[in-house]
């Protein structure tokens, strides 16, 4: 059965804070790696309960969302949620107004 890798993006994003909250997102060979305004509003409980998630971790600042193998996929759901990841002001180097 196939997985639905949209859906499986969508309710990690929720659980990260929601989109507004996601300010960049890369993936590795096994993880989707994001990076947060703020982390507080994270709900790691949830993440771990998701169908596809085969874990997560918390490492200097970047929350790591294990996926395995199935990761790209995932990785482009994301992007189509949000303007972030390579596309993103912070991924090109544009320094936020503050």
């Amino acid at each position: 059965m196939a997985k639905d890798y949209a859906l499986i993006a969508k309710t990690i994003a929720k659980n990260l804070g929601g989109i507004s909250n996601i300010e960049s997102v890369t993936h590795c060979m096994t993880r989707l790696r994001v990076c947060l305004k703020d982390d507080s509003k994270v709900n790691v409980d949830e993440i771990k309960k998701i169908n596809g998630v085969m874990g997560y971790v918390n490492q200097g600042g970047q929350h790591q969302v294990i996926i395995g193998n199935n990761v790209s996929y995932v990785y482009k759901e994301v992007l189509k949620l949000g303007n972030f990841g390579e596309q993103s002001d912070v991924a090109k180097g544009i320094k936020k107004k503050s």
